[in-house]
């Protein structure tokens, strides 16, 4: 069972995933740790963005140390109606929503109206390293990041390694952690 770390709603229980679903993995809670560690203050007001949303932990967390506005997007319907589900039971309904579909393809749509986003979770099923690249460079090329903007890439090690990172000029690597399999990339862009 996993539960928000830290914040407002701190030791909250999160709902159990939907059973079954290929490729979803929750991020472990020391590794979610982690990341706001890193993060400290920095998510205080911030629209957040969470690509490949799952269970939703990162942006809820997110929203419980301060985010003002999170959008998880989600592909699987099952996933995505257990995320609308679960943001209403912690309350959450109003500081966010969720957006159904292949996060590239919703990418490759540009913001549109909607508000540049200050902090991006890219988080999807491992087996999908693929994605990684192109989704980076749909936020910078089609104008999703607020200047300043942090991108958090969570990414599988395989033997120990993992490809690098096609990234687009403008978006320079700002810090690397290892967690047993899991690398976790922090990205700044301009």
């Amino acid at each position: 069972m996993q539960r928000v770390v830290a914040g407002t709603l701190r030791g909250r229980k999160l709902l159990p995933v939907p059973a079954g679903v290929p490729g979803l993995r929750p991020t472990a809670s020391r590794v979610r740790e982690a990341i706001f560690a890193r993060i400290g203050d920095e998510v205080e007001g911030t629209r957040v963005l969470d690509l490949f949303g799952g269970s939703g932990a990162l942006s809820i967390e997110a929203l419980s140390r301060g985010a003002a506005f999170a959008t998880v997007c989600e592909l699987d319907g099952r996933v995505a109606r257990h995320l609308a589900q679960q943001l209403e039971v912690l309350g959450l309904a109003a500081k966010a929503e969720v957006a159904r579909g292949d996060a590239t393809r919703w990418l490759a749509g540009g913001p549109g109206t909607r508000a540049r986003y200050d902090l991006v979770f890219v988080d999807p099923p491992f087996a999908s390293p693929h994605v990684f690249d192109p989704v980076v460079a749909a936020l910078v090329e089609q104008g999703w990041l607020a200047p300043r903007a942090l991108v958090v890439c969570e990414r599988e090690r395989v033997r120990g390694q993992v490809p690098p990172l096609q990234l687009p000029a403008v978006v320079q690597p700002e810090a690397l952690k290892i967690y047993g399999q899991v690398q976790v990339e922090y990205l700044r862009a301009p």
